[in-house]
């Protein structure tokens, strides 16, 4: 789980470490959640649709961190601190609890922590193509170390063990606290999104709700349709990530991002219909770099259509994890009744219309000077 943090070090960044590190931490702990939502669902024994709402309740308490950290706290050393303890310690209780609902009150907290954290290392790089980079870029990079690991230890049967290798992990950045600069305030304090910045949030919430709503439960597909082990089920999910680190790290301009989000669509919907393992590896290592490359385009495009792009980023990250959290739950009834098909079709449409809303803006709206 320590290996993202040591390849860290070689990789040529523009942004500090501590903010990169304590983002991999957050995506390990995302990563996670396809992995786990089966087994879980057999250790407390629940439906696989009810297993789900323990990625509802992390990723809504992500809305609420992400969306209020902007207006209530200000950036600093000490809130990095603050978030990364407060993870561990969720992720230390959700190892031991005996109760399921208990279990979603622990990935609630562990939602608020990752919220703050997600926030507070996008306010420091949001605008800045190079940095921001350097923030995705680790997501992928992340998953493909952690995803085998936790693969052995489902394999081996415990995974309560997920949440303590997470918790210790989580603690890992706090090696390298990093200095943090205040974005300037305004004067009238929180400003409004001009409405082309409205269009492309919306479209992000829609993308990433048609998104989550085949993602999360694609350990599920993969083990109930494709007849896959965990273990081969963290190995596609570790190349899904592996491809996605050149697009994720690519450098230049990444016109039409919405293009990639309906190639993501196209992917959902082949993912619920085929039934060769083959077909699978190749639908997730599509998406991975399709989705990497939407996701950089879209903050970017955000960015130019906004007078205030820093109060944007937080606004983003928001409705992001908004669909993120509503998506499970949307498609939760289907996947109770066995509907993977029809579940592929809503998430699938749901990608295309957001990434056409993208494409609409980035051609009908001309970037705008943004104020300090």
């Amino acid at each position: 789980m320590q290996a993202p943090f040591r390849l860290l070090n070689a990789l040529r960044l523009h942004t500090e470490i501590g903010l990169v590190a304590a983002m991999a931490v957050a995506m390990a702990t995302f990563s996670a959640t396809p992995l786990v939502l089966a087994p879980l669902a057999t250790e407390f024994a629940v439906s696989t649709g009810t297993a789900a709402l323990f990625s509802a309740a992390q990723l809504g308490s992500f809305v609420i961190g992400s969306w209020t950290a902007g207006r209530v706290v200000v950036p600093s050393r000490r809130l990095f601190v603050i978030g990364l303890v407060t993870l561990s310690a969720a992720n230390v209780v959700a190892a031991f609890v005996g109760s399921f609902v208990v279990l979603v009150v622990t990935r609630s907290v562990s939602g608020l922590a990752l919220g703050v954290l997600t926030w507070l290392a996008y306010s420091q790089v949001f605008g800045d193509d190079e940095r921001t980079g350097d923030i995705t870029t680790v997501g992928p990079l992340t998953a493909v170390v952690s995803a085998p690991i936790i693969g052995v230890l489902l394999e081996l049967g415990d995974v309560r063990a997920v949440f303590l290798v997470l918790a210790g992990v989580s603690l890992v950045p706090l090696v390298w606290v990093p200095s943090i600069v205040v974005p300037d305030r305004t004067a009238t304090g929180r400003n409004r999104a001009v409405r082309a910045a409205l269009v492309v949030i919306a479209a992000l919430t829609i993308a990433t709700l048609g998104g989550s709503a085949v993602f999360v439960f694609m350990g599920a597909i993969a083990a109930d349709r494709y007849g896959m082990s965990p273990l081969v089920i963290s190995l596609a999910f570790s190349a899904n990530a592996l491809v996605s680190i050149p697009t994720a790290r690519f450098r230049g301009r990444r016109r039409f991002a919405g293009g990639y989000f309906a190639l993501t669509g196209v992917c959902a919907v082949i993912s619920t219909q085929a039934d060769q393992s083959a077909v699978l590896w190749v639908v997730l290592c599509l998406w991975g770099a399709a989705f990497w490359m939407a996701v950089p385009g879209s903050y970017t495009l955000l960015a130019e259509r906004s007078r205030f792009p820093t109060e944007r980023a937080g606004d983003a990250q928001a409705a992001m994890a908004f669909g993120r959290a509503l998506g499970p739950l949307v498609a939760g009834a289907l996947v109770a009744g066995g509907e993977y098909a029809t579940r592929g079709w809503v998430g699938g449409g749901l990608l295309v219309v957001g990434g056409a809303l993208l494409v609409a803006v980035g051609l009908v709206v001309p970037p705008i000077r943004a104020e300090a």
